[in-house]
C-alpha cells in the first residue's frame, strides 16, 4: 500500500490520486491540516520496540510498516481550535509530532524523504554544488551589503537580476503574493539601499533563448522548453505568466546527454529520487543552472500533454524495494 501525504487543496496530488484509482493501486491519503480532526497517530516506544500506526476515521489502523511507498507534497499545519495565546506553541508541537511520524517511516520508501526535502532546499548550496559538478551557473552574489551589491552591479555593466533566497511566493492563508525575479536598473539599485537589510540573490543577467523545466524521477528525465521570451512580462520570470494570464508556448525537448547526466547527478547529490530543476538556454548556446526544487510542481506539464510524469512517479513508488 502507498501512503500519500498532502493537503486538501493540492491539485497535483488530486491528479496523482486519479491515476492511482485508474491503475487499481491501493493507497491511503492523509491531508495534514486534518491531523487530530479526521486522522491521528498512535506512537509508542516500549522496551526495545517502537510501534507507529495511523488511524483514520472509519478505517482500520495501519502500522507504518505496511506502506511500501510514500509520497509527500506541500503539507500544512492544522488550524486547531486553540486560544490565540497558545497557537504558536500548539503549531510547534503539532509540527514536531508530524516530523516524528514521517521519520518513523523508513527513508528508503519515500519518493523524497521529508528530512531530505529540507536539506535540498537551500539555493546558495544548490548553486555551489551545481558549479562544482560542471553546470554553468550565473555569476552570483548573495547578501545585503549595499556597497557589495553596487560593485556587483558595476562589474556586470548594470546587467543583473535579483531574486529571493528562499522562494518568490508567499501565502498568508487568503491570497498569494509573488516576489518575482526582477532586473536591477539604476533606479532600483538606488532604492535597494532602503531595504538592503534583507539578503537577496543577485546574478548576472543571462540573455535567454528560453527557460527549461526539467523533472527528474529516478532515472527518468523530462525536459520542457518554456518560450518565456515571447512576452515582455515573462522575459525575466516566466512564472508571472499565471499572474498576467499569458499562455506560454511549451513543448518537449531533448537535452544534451551531458546536461541530462548533470541533472541526475544534482538530484543524487541531495539523496533525492525526484526533483524539479530550472535551467536556461542562453543565446550563447550554453545551458545555465538556476535552481532545484525538491518538491516542485509537475502536474501542469502532463496536463498540457507534454510528458507522462505521474506514471513515472507511481512506478517509482510501486516498485520500491520490489514490494507491493
Amino acid at each position: 500500500m502507498l501512503l500519500i501525504v498532502s493537503n486538501k487543496t493540492d491539485l497535483a496530488t488530486d491528479y496523482l490520486i486519479v491515476r492511482l484509482h485508474e491503475r487499481g493501486i491501493p493507497f491511503l491519503r492523509i491531508n495534514t491540516e486534518d491531523y487530530l480532526l479526521s486522522w491521528d497517530v498512535c506512537f509508542s516506544i516500549k522496551e526495545s520496540a517502537t510501534h507507529v500506526e495511523i488511524r483514520k476515521d472509519g478505517q482500520e489502523s495501519l502500522p507504518v510498516e505496511c506502506f511500501t511507498g510514500a509520497y509527500i507534497r506541500q503539507p500544512k499545519i492544522p488550524d486547531l481550535n486553540i486560544a490565540d495565546g497558545d497557537k504558536e506553541f500548539a503549531k510547534r508541537e503539532v509540527g514536531e509530532t508530524l516530523k516524528s511520524i514521517w521519520r518513523a517511516i523508513d527513508d528508503s520508501i519515500w519518493l523524497n524523504a521529508p528530512r531530505r526535502l529540507l536539506l535540498a532546499s537551500n539555493k546558495p548550496e544548490q548553486l555551489t554544488i551545481a558549479n562544482s559538478i560542471g553546470f554553468k551557473v550565473p555569476d552570483t552574489y548573495v547578501g545585503a551589503n549595499y556597497e557589495s551589491i553596487k560593485k556587483f552591479y558595476q562589474a556586470h555593466s548594470g546587467k543583473i537580476i535579483a531574486k529571493a533566497v528562499k522562494h518568490g511566493f508567499d501565502f498568508d492563508g487568503y491570497k498569494a503574493r509573488v516576489a518575482a525575479t526582477q532586473k536591477i536598473d539604476e533606479a532600483s539599485l538606488a532604492s535597494i539601499k532602503c531595504y538592503a537589510t534583507i539578503p537577496m540573490i543577485f546574478q548576472n543577467h543571462i540573455e535567454k533563448e528560453y527557460d527549461i523545466r526539467v523533472i527528474v524521477v529516478g532515472s527518468d528525465v523530462f525536459a520542457t522548453a518554456i518560450e518565456s521570451q515571447d512576452h515582455e512580462e515573462t522575459k525575466t520570470d516566466w512564472r508571472l505568466s499565471d499572474c498576467y494570464k499569458i499562455p506560454l508556448k511549451q513543448y518537449k525537448i531533448n537535452l544534451p546527454q551531458k546536461i541530462v547526466s548533470l541533472c541526475l547527478e544534482m538530484t543524487e547529490k541531495f539523496n533525492l529520487r525526484y526533483s524539479a530543476i530550472d535551467l536556461v538556454l542562453g543565446k550563447d548556446g550554453a545551458y545555465y543552472f538556476l535552481e532545484l526544487n525538491p518538491n516542485g510542481q509537475w502536474a501542469w506539464v502532463e496536463q498540457l500533454g507534454i510528458h507522462n510524469i505521474r506514471d513515472s512517479i507511481i512506478d517509482a513508488l510501486v516498485v520500491n524495494k520490489g514490494r507491493m
